[in-house]
């Protein structure tokens, strides 16, 4: 068998690889969010509650660290852990103020990744490089689209907080959990289906081939 025959019959199985993961990734993320809605609605102080919310967080922050350095990785996993548990132990009666400055302080800082990289190269422009070469138009579409999610970033950062304060709790987990992931999947979809309305001489890139390319952005920004 010729390499030209293989290379087209991996194709379909690359495909639906990348679908099942897709297809996991979604599950999972559904069936955490139901669940965090579950804690949050009949034990919203509890560890087990804390834990639900925070684990993530923890672990990406950990994560990043051990990129950048193995010892600040291993420092920031005994730290953070313990450190949590310490204030959880005093700050029980108001344990729900660590779910609010959790998603408050995950959004302003994708607000200020967006905004930041806008003196130079805007986030968009480089990821949009990956995918294909860019016209004049193009960047400044790029550049427009960087702004725009951080503005998003912002908003759903200040949301958050009013809502929990005008609102309670329930309220704010029914934000953070239904309304927030949705409102970030649209923007993402009505934005990908303007773009060519907006300008049809834009080269056609997938959502996929967009995901991967924030990957290997995210991945590029870690090493440096």
């Amino acid at each position: 068998m010729s390499l030209s025959s293989e290379i087209p019959a991996s194709a379909p199985k690359a495909r639906a690889k990348r679908a099942s993961a897709l297809g996991f990734g979604t599950a999972l993320g559904i069936v955490y969010g139901l669940w965090c809605i579950g804690v949050l609605w009949f034990q919203p102080r509890s560890p087990l509650a804390i834990l639900s919310f925070l684990a993530p967080c923890v672990f990406f922050a950990c994560a990043w660290a051990w990129r950048q350095h193995r010892l600040l990785g291993a420092a920031l996993t005994a730290i953070l852990p313990t450190s949590i548990y310490f204030i959880y132990q005093h700050n029980a009666d108001r344990a729900e103020l660590f779910y609010v400055a959790e998603y408050f302080t995950v959004y302003v800082t994708l607000c200020l990744w967006f905004a930041v990289s806008l003196r130079s190269q805007p986030l968009i422009t480089g990821v949009a490089r990956r995918v294909h070469p860019l016209t004049p138009t193009m960047e400044i579409y790029t550049r427009k689209l960087t702004r725009a999610w951080a503005v998003y970033f912002l908003v759903m950062a200040l949301l958050s907080v009013t809502i929990y304060a005008l609102a309670g709790l329930k309220a704010w987990g029914f934000f953070t959990l239904a309304v927030s992931p949705a409102s970030l999947l649209g923007f993402f979809v009505i934005e990908h289906v303007l773009r060519y309305r907006w300008h049809p001489e834009f080269e056609r890139a997938t959502i996929a081939q967009a995901i991967r390319s924030w990957k290997d952005t995210a991945s590029q920004d870690h090493e440096h």
